[in-house]
């Protein structure tokens, strides 16, 4: 069994398949940065545009995409 996850990359999506039984496809560590650094940017516009949260962002939407390890 398969799953398909899409990472977001400069206005195109980018797939990702992960199979289930433990090895994955991880992708470009560049390609990964843009889809973290777009959901921090999101996180951000939904929060009003306030400024002094940026890493409180990063850390969010890095665990969104690579998911808790706890």
């Amino acid at each position: 069994m398969v799953k398909q996850q899409l990472f977001k990359k400069k206005g195109r999506d980018v797939e990702v398949s992960e199979t289930t039984q433990g090895s994955q496809e991880i992708p470009e560590v560049d390609d990964l940065r843009a889809c973290i650094a777009c959901r921090a940017h999101e996180l951000f516009e939904q929060g009003g545009c306030c400024h002094g949260h940026d890493l409180d962002h990063w850390l969010q939407a890095e665990q969104e995409i690579l998911g808790s390890k706890s």
